[in-house]
């Protein structure tokens, strides 16, 4: 019974399973650090709310592929400069991303209990990223050439909250649920921006979100 208990943990639904391997094609190191991962997530999910108790079951689609899923679509990394993920919580994307290799990545997380749980990935998995224990509006760092976020804030908010990280070649990468076109049209009221809209692994409605030459509305005159 415990060893059935413990590989539905690791590999939780085999049909998800195997659709992130397929869709993602990750190396034997990199599934064995997100199974890890997964292993010290249920754990710390016993005393603290890290992801929807729901969701458990179906974390290899629900969380590791859709944030695996937008690696394909960011700019190559260059460790001169940062990926900030955005209110990471329990490191989605950022560690899924950092597990699967990329090696500039800033997690940006408020909570300090959830900080703890991330040093603790950090270390038990070996996956090397930065972390930025505050609100990112008080984030100072002049080199954020690409930014991501997963379920943080809706676009016109997220844009105010970042538009000091900004560079004239920062590209961000977004999860959005099935509103995005509402929340892409309020924040044209603001910003101007490119935008392209990628379909997402995971759910028909929602989309992955890539923006670039993000300016604000009164910067242009």
């Amino acid at each position: 019974m415990l060893k059935r208990k413990k590989k539905k943990l690791f590999e939780g639904n085999q049909k998800d399973f195997h659709l992130f391997k397929k869709h993602i094609k990750p190396g034997r190191e990199a599934v064995y650090k997100l199974k890890k991962f997964i292993a010290i997530l249920n754990d710390y999910q016993k005393k603290m709310n890290l992801i929807g108790q729901s969701t458990m079951s179906s974390i290899w689609t629900r969380h590791i592929l859709d944030s695996a899923q937008i690696e394909k679509i960011l700019p190559e990394q260059n460790k001169k400069y940062f990926t900030v993920d955005v209110g990471t919580g329990a490191g989605f994307p950022g560690i899924v991303l950092a597990a699967l290799g990329r090696q500039d990545l800033l997690l940006c997380e408020k909570s300090k209990k959830k900080n703890i749980f991330l040093n603790t990935v950090a270390k038990e998995c070996n996956i090397e990223f930065k972390m930025y224990n505050d609100k990112v509006e008080n984030l100072k760092v002049s080199n954020v050439k690409n930014i991501v976020s997963r379920a943080f804030a809706p676009l016109k908010s997220l844009l105010v909250k970042v538009k000091h990280c900004l560079r004239y070649d920062t590209t961000l990468v977004l999860h959005k649920g099935k509103t995005y076109m509402i929340e892409i049209v309020d924040a044209k009221n603001f910003f101007s921006f490119n935008y392209k809209c990628y379909s997402s692994f995971t759910n028909p409605e929602s989309k992955i979100i890539k923006i670039e030459n993000v300016r604000e509305k009164n910067e242009q005159n």
